[in-house]
């Protein structure tokens, strides 16, 4: 039980006897040495067994993991060995469709350096016409430079006769008109002057009427201030009389009045002796209304800056919200307009997959019996290829030895084996983890494909256009040459012969050559295309 203030009387000394009674049986530095020891040695004990397990337990740690390292590596490799085997069975029938798709595309590369052979052919000739309008183009520029000299040295010639005349005219016109001026400024100069000369006689005039004037209204003035201090002079004099007899009555006003005044004074004296007191009381309340009003005013300071103190922290904080509220509703915004954008994303994708999809199951009924058999690409190295065959097969005769030695089950080693040849593709799979635009590889290769093919059906086509409209210009040549009407007559006839005359004119003579294709190139050409292609 604790203890509170002074220590109890004779607690001491009971204390000292417990401790003569403990003395009496053992050494106390004694015992807690001994007991120090035994924990010291515990704890070693303790520590040295920990160590040894923590030893132990990385020990087996570390040969668990080689073992399952050295399980992992033969099983990989026997994986491989069997897909390598796989894969090289694969290899053969790719390399056999190889040669044949080689063997096309020779067939298809020969017949289309012959048809570069030729477009070099027939571009050599279109240059060559080419290079020759030029050359008139050039020639009939250069004829139609010299003539736009030629007329622009005579508009030339014009414009200088021109611009002499109208020099020559403005000339005389403005002679003529500065002589017109100058006959207008002498004549108003006169007339300034004779203007100048009335205006000085009439002013001259005019200022002696105004003398005389002002003389005449002087005197009048004069007389009528004389006689205007005359009744002043009589009215003050008849007042003086009038001041003079009211001044006794005045008198004994003024000494009736000044008796007045001396009551008057005793009273006023009294009387600011009582304000005198009164201002006093009014000064001692003025020093505590003073006081009043200077501790209000400190207090109402105080209170002011509290309250701008705390306008002004409101107004921070108020900033600081509308500033965070801005924020997150600009977050949200952003949020949403990236969903909104995120989810017509996701349904343009899904749109078009749907249609890839559809798309897909429309071209599977167009295609070839060849595409059917070999839909399935492999680009992966022949290496891995045969290393995975010969992995499978040591698998399989692993997997045999075990089922003999052991006496595994075989459902238990199908799954294991299944597990780890899963795990083992996908590690082939993997090894170069291919690029992003490497698994649309088939998807593209047919496209292509198919890109080749309309390319080969519109060039086949153009030529199919071409050859139709030579046999049809042919027929209607042959048509016209057999058949006489008005529309041949009109036509120009190679078969009939003109004979020129003195007076006519000869048109130019241009040597324009037009690039000729025979009809049986082109269906032979379009007959190996056929054949190289399909």
């Amino acid at each position: 039980m604790p203890t509170f203030g002074k220590p109890v009387k004779g607690s001491a000394a009971l204390k000292e006897s417990d401790k003569n009674k403990k003395g009496k049986g053992k050494d106390p530095l004694q015992m807690e040495l001994e007991q120090l020891k035994e924990v010291e040695m515990r704890k070693k004990r303790e520590n040295l067994l920990k160590t040894r397990l923590r030893e132990l337990q990385e020990e087996e740690i570390r040969m668990s993991k080689w073992s399952a390292r050295e399980i992992q590596m033969r099983w990989v490799e026997l994986l491989r060995n069997e897909k390598l085997e796989e894969l090289r069975s694969e290899i053969e029938i790719l390399a056999q469709t190889h040669d044949k798709t080689l063997d096309r595309k020779n067939a298809v590369i020969k017949m289309l350096s012959t048809d570069l052979d030729e477009g070099e052919e027939q571009y050599r000739l279109v240059l060559r016409t080419h290079l020759q309008n030029v050359d008139a183009l050039i020639e009939l520029q250069n004829q139609r430079t010299a003539a736009l000299e030629e007329e622009f040295e005579r508009d030339l010639k014009e414009s200088r006769a021109e611009f002499e005349n109208e020099k020559s005219y403005i000339q005389a016109k403005h002679s003529q008109e500065k002589e017109e001026l100058m006959l207008i400024m002498s004549a108003m100069k006169a007339e300034a002057e004779d203007m100048d000369m009335e205006m000085q006689a009439e002013f001259s005039q005019q200022k002696d009427e105004t003398r005389d004037k002002n003389s005449e209204e002087y005197n009048v003035l004069k007389q009528t201030l004389e006689s205007e201090i005359m009744e002043l002079q009589h009215t003050i004099s008849h007042e003086h009389d009038k001041y003079m007899t009211t001044a006794e009555e005045k008198m004994k006003q003024y000494q009736d009045l000044t008796k007045k005044d001396a009551e008057t004074a005793e009273r006023i004296s009294s009387q600011m002796r009582k304000i005198q007191r009164l201002q006093e009381s009014i000064a001692n309340w003025k020093a505590n209304l003073a006081n009043t009003i200077k501790e209000c005013e400190e207090r109402n300071k105080a209170m002011k800056e509290e309250k701008e103190t705390t306008a002004k922290y409101f107004k921070e904080l108020k900033m600081k919200m509308q500033k965070w509220r801005k924020g997150q509703e600009d977050k949200l915004n952003e949020l949403v307009r990236m969903a909104r954008e995120t989810k017509k994303s996701l349904e343009e994708k899904s749109k078009k997959a749907e249609r890839m999809l559809r798309l897909g199951e429309q071209c599977k009924a167009l295609e070839t019996e060849r595409e059917r058999v070999l839909s399935f690409f492999n680009d992966q190295p022949v290496g891995d290829v045969q290393q995975a065959v010969a992995q499978r097969k040591e698998r399989q005769i692993l997997a045999a030895q075990m089922m003999q030695t052991e006496g595994v089950d075989e459902k238990h080693l199908v799954e294991t084996f299944g597990k780890q040849y899963n795990s083992d593709l996908q590690m082939l799979r993997q090894d170069g983890q291919a690029e992003e635009w490497s698994l649309l590889e088939n998807f593209w290769r047919k496209h292509n494909k198919v890109l080749l093919d309309n390319a080969a059906i519109n060039q086949e086509k153009f030529h199919l256009q071409n050859e139709n409209a030579k046999l049809r210009s042919l027929l209607k040549q042959y048509l016209d040459g057999i058949t006489v009407n008005e529309d041949v007559m009109n036509m120009r006839n190679n078969l009939l012969m003109t004979t020129t005359f003195a007076n006519t004119t000869v048109g130019e003579k241009t040597d324009l050559h037009k690039t000729v294709i025979e009809a049986n190139v082109v269906v032979s050409n379009a007959q190996k295309q056929r054949a190289g292609l399909f």
